[in-house]
C-alpha cells in the first residue's frame, strides 16, 4: 500500500515538472529574420547615381622641388707685389687652379700713397704694437717683411692722396701718434692680380694663403 502511494507521487511530480517546464528553464533566444520585399528592389539610373553623395579623396600633396643653390663666386684684388715678387705669387695661384689677371704698373706714372708706422726694433715689438692698434678698434694693417722696412706697420696704399690723409688723421684721432704717410716708390714698378670668379673652397685656399705675402692688401672687388 505504501509503495502504490509512493509511486503516484512521483508520477503527480514529474507530470507537474513536465507541463511546466517554460516557466522552469529560461526561454532559448529566438531570431527573427529581416523579411526581404522582392518588389522594393529596383536599378538606380545614370541620373540617380550622379547625385549620391561622393567620396571626396584627399588630393595628393605636391612634393617641392628640390632647391638648387648657385656655386658661390668672388672676385679679388691683390697688391701691390713688386714685379720680382709676382712670380712667386703666381706659382702659388696656380696650386690652387687660380690663373691670375696681372696689371702691372709704372713707377714713373703710377703714384700711390702709402700710410704706415715706421720699422720696430724687433719682430716682436711689432707684433706687440699690433696688438695694441688692435685694442683701438684698427684691424687693417700687416708687419712689413721686405728688408728695407722691415717691422715697420703697413695700414695700406692708396692711389687718392685723400684717402690716405683721411686715415692717418684717423689714426693720430685714436693715440698712433708716430703714423705718417709717405709717396711709395718702386723703381722696377709693381703689380697688382685680379682673381676673378673664386669658388668657396679657392676663397677659403686664398685666405690661408694670403699669410705668406704679408707685404699685399687681399680685397674683395665686385665681379666684372
Amino acid at each position: 500500500m505504501k509503495t502504490t502511494a509512493w509511486i503516484l507521487l512521483f508520477l503527480n511530480c514529474g507530470l507537474l515538472v513536465y507541463f511546466n517546464l517554460d516557466r522552469i528553464l529560461p526561454n532559448a533566444p529566438t531570431i527573427q529574420w529581416a523579411e526581404i520585399s522582392p518588389e522594393k528592389i529596383s536599378l538606380l539610373t545614370e541620373a540617380q547615381i550622379s547625385k549620391l553623395p561622393k567620396i571626396i579623396k584627399p588630393a595628393p600633396q605636391a612634393v617641392a622641388a628640390p632647391i638648387v643653390t648657385p656655386p658661390v663666386s668672388a672676385c679679388f684684388e691683390w697688391g701691390t707685389f713688386s714685379l720680382a715678387g709676382v712670380s712667386k705669387v703666381k706659382i702659388a695661384l696656380e696650386k690652387l687652379s687660380i690663373e691670375p689677371i696681372i696689371n702691372e704698373h709704372n713707377a714713373q706714372t703710377k703714384k700711390r700713397f702709402w700710410v704706415f708706422v715706421p720699422p720696430a726694433k724687433s719682430a716682436e715689438a711689432a707684433q706687440k704694437l699690433v696688438g695694441e692698434y688692435s685694442t683701438l678698434g684698427i684691424d687693417d694693417m700687416f708687419i712689413v717683411q721686405t728688408p728695407k722696412w722691415k717691422n715697420a706697420i703697413s695700414f695700406g696704399l692708396f692711389e687718392d692722396e685723400t684717402l690716405a690723409q683721411s686715415l692717418l688723421s684717423t689714426l693720430k684721432a685714436k693715440g698712433i701718434k708716430n703714423a705718417q704717410k709717405s709717396l711709395w716708390k718702386q723703381e722696377k714698378g709693381d703689380a697688382t692680380l685680379l682673381l676673378n670668379q673664386l669658388s668657396s673652397l679657392q676663397v677659403s685656399s686664398l685666405k690661408n694663403l694670403e699669410v705668406d705675402f704679408p707685404e699685399a692688401n687681399l680685397k674683395k672687388v665686385a665681379c666684372k
